[in-house]
This record gives C-alpha cells, sequence and structure tokens, in this order.
C-alpha cells in the first residue's frame, strides 16, 4: 500500500508528542484502513506519555477512535468502504482457554501482544517516511490521519453519530456503560453512587440508568 500520512508520534516519556510523515506497510487479507475523523484522550495515553506506562518507541498512541473506512482487505465481510466505523481495542483469537469462556479481554494472543505495540496479526502497520520503525498503542494507534486495524476492530454504526460522540464509546463508554450492567450487575430500583463523573464517571451513571436505578 503506497499510503503517507501525518501521525503524532510519541518519540520518549515526558516529551512533546512529534508530527510525522509516515507510511503504510503491506496491508493483509483481514486488514482494514480507517480513515480517523475523531479521537479521544484516553488517561491510559496520558501514562504512556508520562511514563508511568512502559511501551516500546516510538510510538503512535490513540485507541478511542471513530472514522470512516477507505479499503479493505480481500477476506474482510463486515464492512465496506463508506461505513461509519468505531474502533475497539480488543481483538481477540476466539479460541484460547479465556475466549472459550467468553472472556475475551484476557486473550492470551491479545495478552501477549499487547505490549509488544504490534497490531494484532504481529506487524506494525506504518513506520516513520524518513526511516525508522513505529509501534502502535492498544492495537489502534489512532492519533493520525489513518490506522489500520483487524476486521474485527471495525464496529459500524449509523451515520447520523456525530464522530466526536463516536469515538467516546470505544472506551470510556465502554467501560462506564459495562462497569454498571456487567460488572456491578445493578438491577431496577438500586440507589447507585459514582465517585468521580469524568468521561467513565458520567457513561457509569448512563449505565446505571439504563439498568432502571432509583
Amino acid at each position: 500500500m503506497n499510503l503517507q500520512y501525518q501521525a503524532a508520534v510519541l518519540h520518549q516519556a515526558r516529551t512533546p508528542l512529534a508530527i510525522e510523515q509516515v507510511s503504510a506497510t503491506a496491508f493483509g487479507a483481514s486488514d482494514v484502513l480507517v480513515r480517523v475523523r475523531a479521537a479521544g484522550l484516553c488517561h491510559t495515553d496520558l501514562e504512556v506519555i508520562d511514563g508511568s506506562l512502559r511501551y516500546p518507541m516510538p510510538i503512535v498512541l490513540g485507541h478511542e477512535a471513530a472514522g470512516v473506512v477507505e479499503e479493505v482487505g480481500a477476506a474482510v465481510t463486515a464492512v465496506r468502504r463508506g461505513d461509519h466505523v468505531i474502533l475497539s481495542w480488543n481483538p481477540h483469537c476466539g479460541h484460547c482457554f479465556y475466549c472459550d469462556r467468553g472472556v475475551p479481554i484476557l486473550c492470551e494472543d491479545y495478552l501477549a501482544k499487547g505490549p509488544q505495540a504490534v497490531q494484532f496479526d504481529g506487524q506494525s502497520k506504518a513506520h516513520l517516511t524518513r526511516g525508522g520503525a513505529l509501534k502502535h498503542l492498544m492495537f489502534v494507534g489512532a492519533f493520525g490521519d489513518y490506522c489500520i486495524v483487524q476486521d474485527q476492530q471495525a464496529i459500524p454504526v449509523s451515520k447520523e453519530i456525530p464522530f466526536d460522540r463516536a469515538c467516546l464509546i470505544g472506551c470510556g463508554v465502554m467501560t462506564g456503560v459495562g462497569a454498571a450492567l456487567n460488572i456491578a450487575r445493578i438491577g431496577p430500583a438500586d440507589v447507585v453512587m459514582v465517585i468521580g463523573c469524568g468521561a467513565v464517571g458520567l457513561s457509569a451513571v448512563q449505565g446505571a440508568r439504563l439498568a432502571g436505578a432509583a
């Protein structure tokens, strides 16, 4: 794939992100090219920037994103060009011990490749145009004009949802609503207290309301 674009690259912890020209690498059969239209700044990104969460560098951060599908690999059937998608940072193999038990967040393949900051197929999907390898945070690397993800990571959504809202679903909303519905298991008439109402806390409030909390 002969694609060059700009991305915000972190070369070293506790230094500013640098706008760099990057080039996409080989495009796989299960890959989806997404033009990023909006990306949230999550605390996980900030932890990599301040050095409290260590990843290989240089790296493109960003994992809470939404955009438009520009190209799909030969084996992709779930999305097509022009679809609006939310990007998932939790790809999974579907057949390991944890995937078989419905806990894909603990997928053995996911946990093995995540710290390497590569995409789910084990490859880096871009490199610095001036030379040098490039890593991607949490299988996405959305702080750029484009990113390449596996087909299972591109989740189609209605074109009526604004991108700056849709992107938040990929991490903050999913985390907060999921905590309320799946972890706390809130039920009708329950009384709920949420401590801290940032992006995740507000989403937990919404999740509690969806569950019927009083």
